[in-house]
């Protein structure tokens, strides 16, 4: 179970990421986090389109993991 306290909304590409975990959360329509699609940054689950596609703000908090 992820605590709410560490998911960042990375606005760029309409994700969450949990930044204690370095999974990333696709975002429901409503605006919530899809908890039953984890996609791991350091598993390299991501593509390089994705990845090109964070905005400096976002590539920043997800740069511990990439």
């Amino acid at each position: 179970m992820i605590k709410e306290k560490s998911l960042f909304e990375l606005k760029s590409v309409g994700s969450y990421l949990d930044y204690e975990s370095g999974v990333i959360y696709p975002m429901n329509v409503d605006g919530s986090a899809d908890r039953e699609c984890e996609i791991s940054l350091i598993d390299d689950e991501v593509s390089s389109d994705w990845i090109e596609s964070l905005s400096s703000e976002d590539r920043f908090m997800c740069k511990k993991f990439i």
